[in-house]
């Protein structure tokens, strides 16, 4: 019998495998600030054991230090990595993340970054990489997560217009986000946007966040 070629998907569902793809790195950036947890498993998690039980390597400069940890797999945005850096570091991450010649994820790792960084101007930087249009959606998206875990019940007033905004995938970060901070005001509002967004990557994004808030 003649073999029949496999069904070509549809443009719909071609546009939505793409922009899931478009969505795992952020995905994965997003287990990380909000529960703490590594999106690579327990090889991974081995590694990390391994790493922080060795010997402590010689600190370079404060610049160094810092792309070291926005580059190392293994390093979580984490106080315990940052606080030894001091206030200091928010300018350096500030320059990484507003710089056009610096590659997206290490501009988006180190926006990241802010949710810990010991500086009480962090929060504020977060808002304004938020509200600048300039911003890649991918930061725009890695600033709505540092926020939400920085601020917490505070940052929701500064979320909830992003369940509107133009960009899908920061739409589908707000709707995890507010999730993660959760709160019955949170709940009513994810219900009420539901059915109003035609998106079906960010409708699933919000019933994901509806799944974290306890009934």
């Amino acid at each position: 019998m003649p073999i029949s070629p496999p069904p070509v998907p549809g443009r719909a569902a071609t546009h939505r495998r793409a922009w899931c793809a478009s969505l795992a790195p952020l995905c994965a950036l997003a287990s990380l600030l909000l529960t703490g947890s590594s999106p690579f498993g327990e090889v991974s998690a081995a590694r990390m054991l391994l790493s922080s039980s060795s010997a402590p390597q010689p600190r370079g400069t404060l610049h160094e230090e810092i792309l070291r940890l926005l580059d190392s797999p293994e390093s979580l945005p984490r106080e315990a990595d940052w606080a030894p850096l001091g206030p200091e570091a928010l300018s350096s991450l500030l320059g990484l993340a507003s710089d056009p010649k610096a590659p997206e994820p290490q501009r988006s790792r180190a926006i990241a970054a802010m949710a810990v960084v010991a500086h009480p101007e962090a929060a504020q930087r977060l808002q304004e990489f938020l509200r600048s249009p300039a911003s890649p959606s991918s930061m725009r998206a890695a600033a709505t997560l540092a926020l939400g875990r920085r601020a917490g019940l505070e940052a929701i007033p500064l979320l909830l217009p992003l369940l509107s905004d133009p960009s899908e995938q920061v739409r589908a970060t707000a709707a995890q986000t507010l999730g993660r901070v959760g709160g019955a005001a949170v709940r009513k509002v994810l219900e009420e946007r539901l059915p109003l967004e035609e998106s079906l990557a960010v409708r699933e994004a919000i019933q994901q966040g509806l799944s974290y808030i306890e009934p």
